[in-house]
């Protein structure tokens, strides 16, 4: 935002010198871009964070100078003079789609004589890089960049059928902006149409149509509510950004679009020579719904470690613009201004005193107050998790939310919906929002891979994007979104298996200290993965049905060669993913700690017969079901088959366990015992029977 000292001047009374302006806004959060001298005129040019829209305007920064420098504050408030037929008999406006423009207000100003701007009005212009236009557009050009407030004027001669409707753009329909392009719509962008067709694309730009020319006489002026994410969409979709999407981007004050209104009406009247028609024609609501906040009196303190007077700290809001409300004795209630829709909390509060105050001022070595802050069961899940697979020295990675449609037609293992589309792409060639992470951490590894990197084993964090087919009542978002964890290595099946159970283990859901594990291993088939080299992960809790929180597998063929990766023997890739959130009530974060035994363990070994349908997960679930207190280990030697000496449709699992007891040195008949029983729940439970 490029701000004219001359211009600012109007509203509040500058410092002596522009440094010292300069400085004092960008401790307060107005980063300086820089500084030039324009003819008799400074421009400053300041970098206004997304949060910050009332910046986008010169009073809103002179609001900031006003507090920062204790100066009283000169806001206009304009009053056109209103002669002759009402507006609402040459105009009338309808919204047909409120949720793109909650609130839209029309002036008509008849017998305008439209020509150069006065010399004052075409140097502020200058000084802010605006180039001028004629009388009329530079008026709504100036109270833009005097307020925020985006504002437009039309020929009214040339809006067809006297009505003025709010819509969605019909697929192919067809606009010419003022920069005489033709441009093709689409159904979610929004237009202000006449009888025949768009006038305007909502929040972004005019159409050629009606455009204000020098034969103009009567003018239909324009102030509005738009929604920025549509204004957003079309913005980027037809790559047409303006000044005036810029701010509905960012969402300008609501109570702007009168005085906006106002402001440029009387200017007309003015500078124009028009006249003012008596009324405001209006459709729809304004949407202005300000927080209402408490403070309590020694949080500044606690934040930031000095002491500022209660009387100040009411000076501070006050001049921001927040509004004292009663409330109760301990603390104060206050407001927000309809300009300040980014506080919300108190500490929102706690930072507009400290910047205004001025962050310099709070010290470097005083010791600062800190309560504890408890980690939630999803910040301690995703912590464990993470530390897991930074150990087993894994890098992170970040990957984009959106995918193509190469990477999508991989799958996902969380359902079969249809992907969510954005529209207009976020990303060039990439328009989805992924349902899984492992295609994109595929391609990350496939990048590194291209760059001489020996070992790119890589995990992420993040969150899936997948559409609810129903939402279960109207109060659900008809979007999920998974957290989700998921890693890459290269490696065979085993090896990713084995660091899945590992991180498992560390949230407390696996393990042979687990007499009964809530989560076993299933075999599965998914296009991503290899045939027969994956599992799902499956928690099973008391009470409740049995849901997929994972799956690992080796990464099939044609799956490495979409995203990039070599295909051979050496080149084996295994992937896994967990949903967090699933897990994240089901981990045991507090896990009985006890003393290693001091006494010797005892192995033996157990060759187990069984189908060949039946997994080794189930084998291993009845183990430690079985075993009892004694199984220290329980591990899987080997896998084989042998129709002559098995039997047809039989395999063989070799397993060793490890026995150890606590209290003492085991005998042998204890160990036989154990070793029985597991045998014995192996046949019932799994119809499995031990080879001599």
């Amino acid at each position: 935002m490029i701000i004219s000292t001359k211009w600012l001047s109007e509203y509040v009374s500058l410092p002596e010198t522009t440094d010292a302006l300069v400085e004092r806004l960008l401790l307060s959060g107005l980063n300086h871009e820089s500084t030039q001298a324009v003819g008799n005129d400074t421009a400053i040019d300041l970098e206004v964070t997304s949060n910050r829209p009332d910046c986008l305007g010169h009073i809103g920064v002179a609001r900031e100078v006003a507090v920062l420098f204790a100066r009283p504050l000169h806001i206009p408030d304009p009053r056109p003079q209103e002669v002759g037929t009402a507006a609402s008999a040459s105009i009338a406006v309808e919204i047909l789609t409120p949720e793109i423009c909650p609130f839209y207000t029309a002036r008509v100003i008849r017998g305008v004589r439209v020509g150069p701007s006065p010399s004052w009005l075409v140097d502020r212009l200058a000084t802010v890089g605006v180039v001028s236009v004629n009388n009329v557009v530079d008026i709504t050009n100036y109270v833009m960049l005097e307020c925020g407030q985006p504002l437009h004027a039309f020929d009214l001669a040339k809006i067809r059928g006297g009505r003025i409707s709010v819509r969605r753009a019909v697929a192919g329909e067809s606009f010419t902006a003022i920069n005489h392009k033709a441009y093709s719509l689409t159904t979610g962008m929004g237009v202000i149409a006449d009888a025949e067709g768009p006038v305007a694309l909502a929040g972004v730009m005019g159409g050629a149509g009606t455009e204000i020319a020098s034969t103009t006489t009567d003018i239909l002026l324009e102030s509005a509510q738009f929604a920025p994410l549509t204004v957003r969409a079309a913005a980027r979709g037809l790559v047409l950004a303006s000044a005036s999407s810029y701010r509905f981007e960012r969402v300008p004050d609501p109570a702007a679009v009168d005085w906006a209104s106002r402001r440029a009406a009387a200017m007309i009247a003015e500078l124009a020579g028009g006249q003012v028609a008596p009324g405001t024609v209006e459709a729809g609501q304004l949407a202005a719904s300000p927080a209402t906040i408490e403070l309590r009196p020694g949080r500044v303190a606690e934040v930031l470690g000095i002491e500022i007077p209660a009387e100040r700290q009411q000076a501070i809001l006050l001049g921001l613009g927040f509004v004292a409300e009663p409330g109760a004795t301990d603390r104060s209630r206050w407001r927000a201004p309809s300009w300040r829709r980014d506080c919300g909390r108190e500490i929102d509060l706690v930072e507009e005193i400290a910047r205004i105050e001025g962050y310099d001022r709070v010290p470097e070595n005083e010791p600062i107050a800190a309560r504890p802050v408890t980690e939630s069961a999803r910040e301690r899940t995703l912590r464990r998790a993470t530390e897991v697979l930074v150990a087993a020295g894994f890098c992170e990675a970040m990957t984009r939310s959106v995918v193509g449609a190469s990477l999508e037609a991989l799958g996902s293992p969380w359902g079969d919906a249809a992907p969510l589309v954005c529209a207009p792409p976020l990303v060039r060639g990439a328009d989805r929002l992924r349902r899984t992470l492992l295609p994109s951490l595929l391609e990350a590894r496939a990048a590194n891979v291209a760059v001489g990197a020996q070992m790119p084993d890589l995990f992420e964090t993040a969150r899936g994007y997948l559409s609810r087919s129903a939402a279960p009542d109207t109060q659900s978002s008809p979007v999920e979104e998974p957290l989700l964890v998921s890693f890459v290595m290269g490696g065979g099946f085993t090896a990713g298996k084995g660091l899945a159970e590992a991180v498992l283990e560390r949230l407390g859901l696996g393990g042979v200290a687990m007499n009964e594990p809530p989560v076993v291993f299933r075999p599965v088939s998914l296009d991503l993965f290899a045939a027969g080299r994956a599992a799902e992960i499956v928690l099973k809790r008391p009470g409740l049905p049995a849901e997929r929180v994972g799956v690992v597998g080796e990464v099939a063929a044609a799956a490495l060669a979409g995203c990039g990766l070599a295909v051979g023997a050496k080149g084996r890739v295994v992937a896994a993913e967990l949903r967090l959130d699933r897990l994240e009530f089901a981990v045991d974060m507090e896990r009985p700690r006890s003393r290693p035994s001091d006494f010797p363990a005892v192995e033996r070994d157990v060759n187990l017969i069984v189908d060949q349908a039946v997994p080794w997960g189930d084998i291993a679930a009845v183990i430690r079901g079985s075993a009892g207190v004694l199984l220290e280990e329980c591990r899987l030697v080997q896998v084989w088959t042998d129709a002559d000496r098995l039997g047809a449709g039989k395999k063989s699992f070799v397993v060793s366990l490890r026995l150890r007891s606590s209290e003492g040195t085991l005998a042998g008949e204890d160990a036989n015992r154990t070793v029985e029983a597991v045998v014995a729940s192996c046949g019932q439970q799994c119809g499995a029977v031990l080879r001599a």
